[in-house]
């Protein structure tokens, strides 16, 4: 039997809030230094990755019934996209893991800051495919925009202690790499912000 509407768009809200976990277990892996949340989150990334040709193959076929639905089309494509940045990011922690690469102090509250603030901005994005509601929306595209400008930030003082040798060159390609990361991740959920808002 063909699923309803409802009930895609309630997939598509499940693979948002999978995204969402993962982000999670990533935050744990690197607060904790945890190879198993590094893990789990690795093995839910792959099996996100293996649901989203399925679902957008269901949501096409809705599409072409339905022109209305087109906005959902892109949706978990751009889902697809934050599990890339997530993977990057489990590939970061892992070599920080492996090699005991260390942070300073005011780097992993950096990076422990703007993870917080991609969680609920990936759980706002995510909601938006349930209710499409402009404050949401408006909070999606602020958030974003402060999470680009905190990244740039946080990487011209890091470049600055780099340059001071106060920071390590081992550490710093990590620690620029999970910022190039957490930005992809809140400028895929302000694409998902955008369509919703159409």
């Amino acid at each position: 039997m063909n699923e309803t509407w409802i009930e895609l768009t309630h997939q598509i809200h499940e693979m948002g809030s999978k995204t969402g976990n993962c982000l999670s277990l990533l935050q744990k892996a690197f607060i904790y230094t945890s190879r198993e949340s590094l893990e789990d989150c690795l093995r839910k990334l792959a099996a996100i990755k293996a649901q989203e040709p399925v679902l957008s193959k269901k949501i096409a076929e809705m599409v072409r019934q339905e022109k209305e639905r087109k906005v959902y089309a892109e949706i978990p494509k751009h889902f697809l996209e934050i599990c890339g940045h997530l993977e990057v990011l489990a590939e970061m922690l892992r070599k920080k893991i492996d090699e005991n690469i260390l942070f300073s102090d005011r780097a992993v509250t950096e990076i422990s800051f703007l993870s917080q603030n991609l969680l609920e901005i990936l759980n706002a994005a995510t909601d938006l495919v349930l209710v499409k509601n402009p404050i949401l929306v408006r909070y999606v595209e602020e958030s974003e925009a402060m999470v680009e400008k905190a990244t740039i930030q946080y990487a011209t003082h890091h470049e600055e202690r780099l340059i001071e040798g106060l920071c390590l060159p081992m550490s710093s390609s990590v620690f620029l790499k999970v910022l190039e990361s957490l930005k992809g991740i809140a400028r895929e959920a302000k694409c998902i912000s955008e369509r919703m808002a159409i």
